[in-house]
């Protein structure tokens, strides 16, 4: 098991095939273009692989906040459906973990869709806590 930063394009194809379980109205043409812009604001992608596959990916960016300075903030987390439960997440969540204490930053944050429920039962057995609401407006 190895944990790493998607730092070329070739990592990038790699994360994808965990990525579309989460995101699939990407195809992977779409998914490195949106990829570049989104590292160039700060988006940061680590990535989990077990016997040279990729199983868990989480993105994120660090963002200073009003009501909490600087916080990790995830983007995406996900790990491929034929590899859930067996500790893939929780490695990775870890590691964001260690990322957060070595960076002296307080607090995680992300947002999830309501209908993600073994998703909630993982990130509550984190100690993450619900929190807010998040709203949006589509124009």
């Amino acid at each position: 098991m190895k944990i790493q930063e998607a730092t070329s394009q070739e990592d990038l194809i790699t994360c994808f095939e965990v990525m579309k379980e989460l995101r699939p109205h990407h195809n992977l043409e779409s998914f490195l273009g949106i990829m570049d812009q989104m590292k160039a604001e700060g988006y940061r992608l680590i990535f989990l692989t077990d016997n040279d596959r990729a199983v868990s990916v989480a993105g994120f960016r660090l963002t200073t906040t009003l009501y909490d300075g600087l916080i990790i903030d995830f983007d995406d987390f996900v790990t491929c459906a034929d590899a859930r439960g067996k500790g893939y997440a929780g490695h990775l969540f870890d590691h964001l973990v260690g990322i957060a204490k070595e960076s002296s930053i307080k607090t995680i944050h992300l947002n999830s869709n309501h209908r993600r429920f073994d998703a909630h039962r993982f990130y509550l057995k984190k100690n993450m806590n619900i929190v807010a609401h998040h709203f949006r407006v589509e124009l």
